[in-house]
């Protein structure tokens, strides 16, 4: 878009097409970086640091303001108070790169309709935007830190600072409202049908590479004489009970081509306060962005999170009906 803008911009006196693209493009990324009340670099620092001078720094300024994606107050050698941005605008006007998503397996439905509502958000913004899935929160927020994907999404129970190899400083993040990520009753306890409340359980199912599920386990069935943790990746709890390699699990409730009640499985909430305490520790969702990209700060910035509960339970009662 920015190449067939500047293809006229030829003229005597004027910076060419090459010159003001990079301009444009540096000034939207730290535009969207610092944020609305900020103040841009000075035309001093950014011939120093990027070789741009004032000229082309006014003309780049001058297509993001006529484009819709930036208004500012000039303050002289001082520098300029960004007074307001036009997201969706800014990245398309300086041709920014797509958005790398980086999500949990689709199954669960807090997930599934996360990862629609993020690309819903993207797609009315004009971001462009890719989606990938990978298990494991730990593995997605490692990539991320190491910059081959730009935004993962992870449970709370995930931790930035878990990360030693994060070298870029402070990751950018935003924090959604508990039950986003493990909605309140859609972590259960797996078992057979037809076995009473008083049926010794003896063989626990437990993903040790699972964090959130390891710390769930324990506090639903702790460390005791007679108990047997078995370990194997969670998804598979419930298959694994109905074969009798275990007698329970706990379990993220997902769409099954079979409901669990007709495959003779019962499902249960958890019991026990302890694990309640770490559903809540780790039932939030959270974005987690790529430092070595700052724009992203205003894509997480600007996302409509409050509307993600809602969304989510009107998800649920569908399922439910």
């Amino acid at each position: 878009m920015l190449a067939e803008m500047t293809t006229g911009i030829r003229s005597a006196g004027q910076p060419t097409g090459s010159a003001l693209q990079p301009a444009a493009h540096r000034l939207a990324i730290d535009a969207l970086a610092l944020g609305v009340g900020a103040k841009l670099p000075t035309n001093a620092q950014y011939l120093s640091e990027h070789q741009m001078g004032a000229g082309t720094l006014q003309r780049a300024l001058r297509v993001l303001e006529d484009r819709g994606a930036l208004r500012t107050t000039s303050h002289g050698h001082q520098g300029r108070t960004i007074e307001a941005i036009d997201v969706g605008a800014a990245w398309q006007t300086a041709a920014l790169s797509p958005v790398r998503l980086l999500l949990p397996p689709r199954g669960p439905i807090e997930i599934d309709q996360l990862q629609e509502f993020l690309a819903d958000e993207l797609t009315a913004f004009g971001i462009p935007h890719t989606v990938h899935h990978l298990p494991g929160g730990a593995r997605r927020l490692g990539l991320v830190l190491a910059g081959l994907h730009d935004i993962a999404l992870t449970s709370s129970g995930v931790r930035s600072d878990d990360h030693s190899h994060d070298r870029k400083g402070s990751t950018l993040t935003r924090r959604l409202e508990p039950g986003t990520y493990y909605a309140r009753g859609r972590v259960v306890v797996v078992r057979r049908a037809g076995e009473g409340n008083g049926s010794r359980l003896t063989k626990i199912a437990i993903d040790p590479d699972s964090p959130d599920h390891k710390a769930l386990t324990l506090a639903e069935f702790p460390e005791c004489k007679g108990i047997a943790h078995v370990t194997m990746p969670f998804p598979q709890v419930p298959a694994a009970v109905l074969r009798r390699e275990v007698d329970a699990g706990v379990w993220h409730i997902h769409e099954t081509v079979i409901p669990l009640d007709l495959a003779g499985l019962q499902l249960q909430p958890l019991s026990r306060s302890q694990s309640l305490d770490v559903w809540r520790q780790i039932s939030a969702a959270i974005l987690y962005a790529w430092p070595g990209r700052p724009e992203l700060a205003a894509v997480l910035s600007s996302l409509h999170l409050d509307k993600i509960p809602g969304t989510q339970l009107e998800g649920r009662m569908e399922t439910a009906g």
